[in-house]
């Protein structure tokens, strides 16, 4: 079963409300905005500016691990959230996103992980999360997207969807 609820926000929540400690909370964003310049691009300012803003956001909010693919961009959208929680930043195979969730609920039962993916890897996530093909590709041009997925069994989760930024 999934419930999904829409949140457009810009100020600060308090994302502790929304994690259910009898589940595995997800939190998953696609990278920020990037310079598009070569095959593994940085972020540009508005990216890093918006992945600050992204860490300010989760702040408050006690993650005990971060994953990114290994590129430039997930990298860097995932680094300041990592600092925050004191934690090293574990890259995944985006290739492997089943094998990720199973790995996630086995060693972080209970517990929140961070997750930063792409346009066309997030909605993946969702959709194994959920156990269901409700989510498609992310359009190129929004980087404001943060998922909270409570997952009590893969299959069976609650989705809260949040806008972040400006």
């Amino acid at each position: 079963m999934t419930d999904t609820l829409v949140i457009h926000k810009t100020d600060t929540l308090i994302l502790k409300q929304y994690i259910e400690d009898s589940a595995t909370t997800f939190i998953l964003s696609r990278h920020t905005e990037t310079t598009g310049i070569g095959t593994d691009p940085s972020l540009s300012a508005l990216g890093q500016e918006r992945a600050t803003e992204l860490a300010r956001v989760l702040k408050n909010t006690k993650i005990q691990a971060v994953y990114s693919t290994n590129y430039n961009r997930t990298k860097e959208t995932s680094s300041k959230i990592a600092s925050n929680n004191s934690v090293s930043t574990q890259i995944y195979d985006p290739a492997k996103l089943d094998e990720l969730v199973n790995s996630i609920l086995n060693q972080y039962h209970n517990q929140v992980a961070y997750i930063v993916g792409h346009s066309n890897t997030t909605n993946v996530l969702l959709n194994i999360l959920i156990g269901t093909n409700v989510y498609g590709n992310i359009p190129d041009s929004e980087y404001d997207n943060l998922y909270i997925v409570n997952v009590s069994s893969k299959g069976h989760a609650k989705v809260l969807h949040l806008k972040y930024g400006k």
